[in-house]
């Protein structure tokens, strides 16, 4: 037994004047109560714990194909940006060529 039912046990016993198997008893059934009620709400914790995660995963799932797309066109403009500069480019030493 734990400090705690080992204090009540004697609260128990002492104090309502209890005798050994009936404070035993009571403090079994407090303490058995205790547990059942904690693992109800570690369930109940758990359960909104992966409904807060799963709408996150969500969330973050659609965050992610807004970065993709952004990142697409960010790629298709920089490859248009390439292509232009790249065309000037080979323009001016083409009449720098022609120039001589």
């Amino acid at each position: 037994m734990s400090t705690v039912n080992i204090n009540l046990y004697n609260i128990l016993k002492a104090d309502f004047k209890l005798s050994d198997a009936k404070a035993k008893e009571f403090v079994e059934a407090i303490r058995e109560e205790v547990q059942n009620d904690i693992k109800y709400e570690n369930t109940d914790f758990r359960s909104a714990v992966r409904e807060d995660f799963l709408k996150l995963e969500l969330k973050l799932g659609n965050e992610i194909k807004d970065v993709r797309m952004e990142i697409k066109d960010t790629k298709s403009d920089i490859l248009k940006w390439f292509v232009g500069i790249f065309i000037t480019l080979a323009l001016m030493i083409i009449g720098l060529y022609i120039k001589k």
